[in-house]
């Protein structure tokens, strides 16, 4: 188990790391969600030991792991940073790095790099690679080391679609073949949905929300939280009101937050759905984002087909939605 007990850390005058605890158990996926510049990185950087925490204390397996001001090679045994951006070092050929870095033998460290998909790089240098290889390539480097843990931060960011896709199976297979445990940090909900068993939501240093990705896309605490997981839209109360009968909508509301998928359009007038009127349509791959209006709120929902005449008339019901007692 990888234990986090209050940890905090201050950054500077303006940013702080207040004290966040959590666990997570040995093959549980879990994800760290925020912002850029929510402290999702100076986390990770303690949780390998890289950063001194002003307060607090991390374990792994019941063992402290010492920040850079106790030993003087920073890291702990058994923990692995894997990077935004990783940087291999110049003038030595893929094979040389890999020779530096085994332990293993020869057959165990070949099975990996076909896992990592990075046999057919051994002959080339830094130069050479792509930004996609030089992610499988680092993280086969620290695989070599036998972690329990890996720390995955922002491992997509940089990566065009084709090489995260490849990389999303390396990780899989990895993790399967030397049963690593992840912990990764992401602003991408594409990066956690079908993929985390629980998600930690941080805004400025603070740990604000933690579920199952289900339970945080749908029952979310604030708008940041909802934004984070996709589009939403804060309908005001009165508007509201003719879709949700009083019992489903308390009256303390201030904004009852929708989903486009919870919107639904009919061609015909039926029980609580209200006029509407369609402003525009939109290709969005998949799919067609069809926006309209309903009295003064602007909503949209996704459609299979593009055939929507601008101008033209309808009526929207809504599925269901949430209410944040909070101002948008």
């Amino acid at each position: 188990m990888l234990e986090v007990n209050s940890v905090a850390k201050v950054i500077s005058s303006e940013f702080s790391l207040t004290p966040i605890s959590f666990h997570q158990q040995e093959k549980e996926k879990l994800a760290l969600m925020g912002i850029s510049g929510s402290g999702k990185t100076t986390l990770l950087n303690l949780i390998a030991g890289r950063l001194q925490p002003d307060s607090g204390t991390i374990f792994l397996n019941e063992v402290r792991v010492k920040g850079p001001h106790e030993q003087l090679i920073p890291g702990h045994p058994g923990l692995a940073l894997l990077e935004q951006s990783s940087h291999l070092p110049h003038h030595y050929y893929i094979r040389d790095l890999f020779q530096y870095a085994n332990v293993w033998d020869a057959p165990k460290l070949k099975e990996l790099q076909e896992i990592c998909r990075v046999s057919h790089l051994l002959n080339r240098k830094h130069y050479e690679i792509s930004g996609g290889e030089r992610q499988r390539i680092a993280l086969a480097l620290l695989l070599v080391t036998s972690p329990a843990w890996i720390l995955l931060d922002e491992p997509f960011s940089h990566l065009d679609l084709s090489s995260k896709r490849i990389l999303e199976q390396v990780l899989l297979d990895a993790g399967e073949y030397l049963h690593i445990t992840y912990l990764m940090c992401t602003h991408n909900p594409e990066d956690i949905f079908g993929w985390a068993d629980r998600v930690l939501i941080i805004e400025n240093g603070k740990l604000i929300q933690t579920g199952s990705p289900k339970e945080v896309y749908e029952s979310p605490k604030t708008n940041y939280v909802a934004g984070l997981l996709g589009d939403f839209f804060s309908v005001p109360q009165h508007v509201a009101s003719n879709f949700f009968s009083k019992k489903e909508m308390p009256s303390i509301c201030q904004n009852w937050m929708v989903r486009p998928e919870q919107v639904v359009f009919h061609s015909e007038q039926i029980a609580n759905a209200i006029p509407c009127v369609i402003r525009d349509v939109i290709f969005a791959g998949r799919s067609y984002k069809v926006k309209v209006d309903v009295m003064e709120a602007s909503l949209f929902f996704y459609a299979e087909h593009g055939d929507w005449q601008i101008g033209s008339r309808g009526f929207i019901s809504i599925r269901k939605g949430w209410c944040i007692d909070e101002a948008f």
